[in-house]
């Protein structure tokens, strides 16, 4: 298992904050910087940024989200201060950064050892090399995991790998591993040194789980990291205008604002925000309140950026209404999201009412995948939407995160980098 991405952490005595390492955090730390996230377009360095929430309570149940929906709670009756949730985020990540470093440092000697003994016959299983050195497969298959990214070895199944021939042709030494090791994965410098910058954290995505905007106190939680120059991306789903109009009176509107949009009309709204089981409505109330916040997004002194992110077979449809309402939230940016089947998100099918309640996690998977759209499918629907990127220029994509990025109001498409917190 990953060292850190499946453990959340509550922030504060009454729990509606939490933290949770990114994927692409651990990811950024373990290569020594050299992976990261399609933020490190906006100039975010994965290694330096804390995914976290201010609220695990939401308002809506989406059936794509990847959270526990059905158990999560729907509000919280006390607050913790902005000031603790601020400094508890901040120590949390710096302990798990000294906690990761010589987790990241004896997976590259795992790595290294897989190198050598993966050349003598150009092909091995996760078992044989746990057997050989002594290592549990867990830590075997991380490091496996590594080197496939890295393009080093290819996957033959899930306990089985060969080596990229147009890499390594011949049987290695130690010396040989380790400058291809460095070469194409990381060094073990480099691993002390992102370590050793990721203690000065840079940034902070308020996201990762319910409805951010729900705590009270978002705008002063804002203001807390920013006067610890400290950027910060906030995403929300829309339905809390009076919320963002209070950031702006107050001055503290977050580095970068994401509205996700559901839909392109009520009805797919509806259909997208409600989940059948548990039965969790949304109404035509939260699409008005919605189409409130996209009014009020044009006019912003902050970064924007409208998400959709795109889930087949439920709301990939209709491109010229999305059209029409990015146009009215006239954002810095455009984002189009793949549908990720990551934490309860498989359970979507449940959520649609096209299944029975099923609690079997292959069977869940296995259904899930039909809402999954492929890279080529989502830069289709975005030619689509921005018809063929005359309207919404291309700026980027990322094909690792299913990420198509677009401009709307923002003519620099060479440099889209955060400049001030």
């Amino acid at each position: 298992m990953p060292f850190f991405v499946d453990r959340e952490i509550y922030i504060g005595k009454y729990k509606h904050a939490s933290y949770k390492m990114c994927y692409w955090t651990e990811q950024s730390l373990r290569t020594g910087g050299r992976r990261h996230c399609y933020k490190h377009d906006f100039g975010i360095d994965s290694y330096a940024c804390i995914q976290s929430t201010s609220y695990k309570a939401c308002n809506l149940a989406c059936v794509f989200c990847w959270r526990d929906i059905e158990a999560r709670p729907r509000v919280f009756e006390e607050h913790d201060d902005p000031e603790t949730i601020a400094e508890e985020l901040i120590k949390t990540q710096r302990e798990l950064v000294k906690e990761s470093l010589n987790k990241c440092i004896e997976n590259w000697y795992i790595a290294h050892k897989i190198l050598v003994l993966i050349s003598k016959n150009g092909e091995i299983t996760v078992q044989e090399v746990s057997d050989k050195i002594g290592v549990s497969r867990s830590k075997v298959r991380e490091a496996f995991l590594d080197l496939y990214n890295s393009n080093l070895v290819l996957r033959i199944d899930n306990n089985t790998y060969r080596t990229n021939k147009e890499i390594i042709n011949k049987e290695l030494n130690e010396e040989e591993a380790k400058e291809i090791l460095e070469k194409y994965f990381t060094t073990l410098e480099e691993i002390k040194k992102t370590h050793e910058k990721a203690m000065n954290i840079k940034h902070v995505a308020i996201s990762y789980d319910g409805e951010p905007t729900m705590y009270p106190y978002i705008s002063k939680l804002i203001a807390e990291f920013r006067k610890r120059g400290i950027t910060t991306f906030l995403v929300t789903n829309g339905t809390f205008p009076e919320r963002i109009l209070q950031m702006l009176e107050e001055g503290n509107l977050p580095t970068q604002l994401y509205v996700t949009l559901h839909a392109p009309d009520l009805e797919t709204y509806l259909k997208t925000t409600s989940s059948i089981y548990p039965y969790i409505p949304s109404s035509s109330i939260h699409w008005e309140r919605v189409q409130k916040t996209l009014e009020i997004l044009s006019k912003l002194p902050c970064r924007t950026v409208i998400r959709i992110t795109t889930v087949k077979h439920v709301n990939m449809v209709n491109p010229e209404g999305y059209r029409k309402l990015v146009l009215k939230g006239n954002p810095d940016f455009v984002e189009l999201k793949g549908f990720s089947i990551s934490g309860h998100a498989p359970k979507i099918i449940v959520r649609l009412g096209k299944s029975l309640p099923i609690f079997d996690e292959a069977t869940l998977m296995k259904q899930a995948l039909q809402f999954s759209p492929t890279f080529d499918e989502i830069f289709e629907f975005a030619s689509q939407i921005s018809d063929n990127f005359r309207i919404f220029p291309l700026i980027s994509t990322n094909k690792e995160s299913t990420q198509v990025l677009m401009a709307c109001r923002w003519k620099d498409l060479k440099d889209i980098s955060i400049k001030k917190p």
